[in-house]
């Protein structure tokens, strides 16, 4: 039996060679739309990937993925237009997308007799600026942007789908995603705050933060992310469920000044612009189903930090 992975990008890519180390075949699926070929072409080097393109959009490109001669036993929906940056795409490409995207995935998928699906969501479906005990109990929050209201379509689509055709469904509501991966973005549109504040400071860029920098969140390295993708396949729970995939708890303002004492130990000066500290932050405590699964993630935020650092560094020098 095989994977589908759609969206072989910075998460996709690394999620593909984790299954490929376990001993599966990969099927990876992208429109190339932020995804470097350079990187796909070396993943197509590697016995048992199969690389197609093609949109998740279009019904013909997602059958023919399931066509292969794999098998295809468990999908990872990852393709999406993630950004919330307004210049990273025209509004109705992020609709089609995350919205059209999904439904074709899982109609095929149901069609091709695959049991899994799951399906890369994001920890800010429960809003910004969250207080107390946050876990999957936790309602949906204000939604601020079409990329996130896209993933609260998606839950809703899963569940349906789980109920009406049996297909058991997994949405990973991921925390903010950083690190050292095969597939490294550096258009700014589609990049992860601690990323971009790494590539930032590598080239003597000035980091700027703004009030909602603040507020706590759960951020999780990529390979973490990648792990944790694989373990909710094995998610002994039938139906629909979401679960937190999480890593360690900071805010976006407290990433840049940990970019800004790691770059200064490096030799490197860096200035953080930030507004005036609003004083009292909500304080919470994010909780993951996972915890009693004996998954944990891996690599600290720190560490993570300083590699990125390092690798910025090498590449600004070339």
């Amino acid at each position: 039996m095989g994977s589908l992975v759609t969206g072989t990008g910075y998460i996709g890519v690394w999620l593909a060679q984790l299954l490929l180390d376990s001993g599966e075949q990969v099927i990876g699926l992208d429109n190339l739309f932020s995804t470097d070929l350079a990187a796909i072409e070396q993943m197509a080097k590697r016995p048992g990937f199969t690389f197609v393109e093609g949109d998740v959009r279009d019904e013909d490109a997602v059958r023919h993925a399931f066509e292969t001669g794999i098998a295809i036993d468990t999908v990872y929906h990852l393709a999406a237009q993630a950004s919330a940056n307004p210049s990273a795409a025209p509004i109705r490409y992020t609709e089609e997308t995350n919205l059209i995207g999904p439904r074709v995935v899982l109609e095929q998928a149901c069609a091709a007799g695959a049991s899994t699906f799951v399906f890369g969501s994001s920890i800010q479906l429960y809003g910004r600026g969250v207080e107390g005990e946050i876990d999957e109990s936790r309602t949906y929050g204000p939604i601020l942007d079409m990329s996130h209201l896209s993933k609260v379509h998606a839950e809703k689509l899963m569940e349906m789908y789980s109920h009406n055709r049996g297909i058991r469904c997994v949405s990973a509501r991921i925390g903010l995603v950083y690190g050292l991966g095969p597939v490294m973005k550096t258009d700014q549109r589609f990049m992860t705050a601690p990323n971009k504040f790494c590539r930032q400071a590598a080239r003597g860029g000035t980091i700027r933060v703004d009030t909602s920098a603040f507020n706590p969140t759960s951020m999780v390295h990529v390979e973490d992310a990648a792990r944790g993708l694989m373990e909710l396949a094995k998610w002994p729970r039938e139906g629909f469920s979401a679960v937190n995939l999480l890593g360690e708890t900071a805010s976006v303002a407290g990433v840049a000044g940990m970019v800004h004492r790691i770059a200064e130990v490096r030799g490197l000066e860096v200035q953080v612009e930030a507004p005036v500290h609003p004083g009292a932050v909500p304080t919470c405590r994010f909780r993951s189903a996972l915890d009693g699964t004996g998954f944990a993630p891996r690599r600290s935020l720190e560490e993570g930090l300083a590699e990125m650092l390092e690798y910025f560094v090498a590449e600004a020098q070339l």
